[in-house]
């Protein structure tokens, strides 16, 4: 049986840059790349295709 990691919700201007998060919204994982943009990596993302966040929105990081 495996369990599902617990996330911890922070604001995207706290997530690393290179560190992955989940992004409530689109229900999907995504990696930092820069101050307001992320790839997705999970479901239709491949981690090539930026996307634009907000500093102060609210994601999660696995704990």
């Amino acid at each position: 049986m495996t369990s599902k990691p617990t996330l911890h919700r922070i604001k995207f201007s706290d997530v690393a840059l290179g560190q992955r998060f989940y992004d409530p919204i689109s229900a999907e994982y995504f990696v930092k790349q820069s101050d307001n943009m992320a790839a997705m990596v999970t479901g239709i993302g491949d981690g090539t295709v930026p996307d634009e966040f907000e500093a102060d929105d609210i994601v999660g990081v696995d704990q």
